[in-house]
């Protein structure tokens, strides 16, 4: 793979953790509908703080691919055609938003609850903003990134990620010893939301995502180490097993070890979507024109 696109690489990863994040934390939040939950309002001022930390970052690092960053103001200009254009577009509105619902949720601001219609319109620029960016490498004469499964992987991205960092999150904010009843539900929430995670990364590896010898000519697969090809499921199965055996055995503890388990289930999981996304662009070849 190209160095240039590590900044890509790091780019679309930080923008669906983003918005991860925030689905994550609408999830939590219509599981404790309802139900007090005394630290809800920091909980979902942390997400927020997280994902805009993370898209703002995004953004950053998306400079160091331009090769003279001065024009990226000139990508913005063919949004009616040009699906980078629209990237960039929802990109910023995307950030912008977030940085509002911020600062409605740090200043307290009630009006008509300001912050919650700003959460809901950030989760919403952000679904547009991955579709956007999946059909931007849907490119015909790529055919192993033409397919569903960019986008599937895409999304799925922001549904594992996010979730293991949310968890990862809560646990850092609750604290070893902390007892919510609410709790337990968050965590079983967390836990199905990277289950879905996996399991979609299964199915769309089976089923929709076309192999390397779906290009004919002269690319050779053998040129994608074959540790870096067996490492993404070797790190994301091992990640889930640790969360797996936290969550259905070790949960209860409260122990400094309960919390190792989420901690290197949660960095086992990252990198293996780190992998997964170096394998998405170390696999780029074109075909014809």
């Amino acid at each position: 793979m190209n160095s240039n696109e590590w900044p890509l690489v790091l780019f679309t990863m930080l923008t669906q953790i983003s918005l991860g994040l925030l689905l994550s934390g609408l999830l939590l939040a219509l599981s404790l509908k309802n139900i007090e939950f005394p630290a809800a309002a920091d909980l979902k001022k942390l997400l927020v703080s997280v994902a805009l930390g993370s898209m703002g970052i995004a953004l950053l690092i998306s400079f160091f691919h331009l090769t003279m960053p001065v024009h990226a103001i000139y990508a913005m200009s063919n949004t009616a055609t040009s699906w980078l254009s629209r990237e960039i577009l929802l990109a910023s509105l995307y950030f912008f938003i977030l940085l509002g619902c911020l600062s409605a949720l740090q200043y307290n601001i009630p009006h008509r609850d300001l912050s919650d219609y700003l959460y809901l319109a950030a989760l919403l620029t952000g679904l547009v903003l991955i579709w956007s960016m999946s059909r931007l490498y849907m490119i015909p004469t790529v055919p192993v990134w033409n397919s569903p499964a960019t986008m599937v992987a895409f999304f799925n991205t922001a549904v594992l990620s996010g979730g293991a960092l949310t968890l990862l999150l809560l646990t850092l904010m609750v604290g070893r010893g902390s007892a919510f009843a609410e709790l337990q539900r968050m965590h079983t929430v967390l836990f199905a939301l990277i289950a879905a995670g996996v399991f979609i990364y299964l199915l769309n590896s089976l089923l929709l995502q076309p192999g390397l010898t779906t290009v004919t000519g002269s690319f050779n697969p053998a040129l994608i180490p074959v540790w870096i090809r067996g490492g993404q499921v070797v790190f994301l199965l091992a990640g889930f097993s640790l969360l797996t055996y936290w969550y259905a055995w070790a949960q209860p503890s409260k122990t400094d070890y309960t919390n190792i388990l989420i901690y290197s289930g949660v960095v086992c999981i990252v990198v293996a979507e780190l992998l997964g996304r170096y394998l998405f662009y170390a696999s780029y070849y074109r075909v014809g024109v």
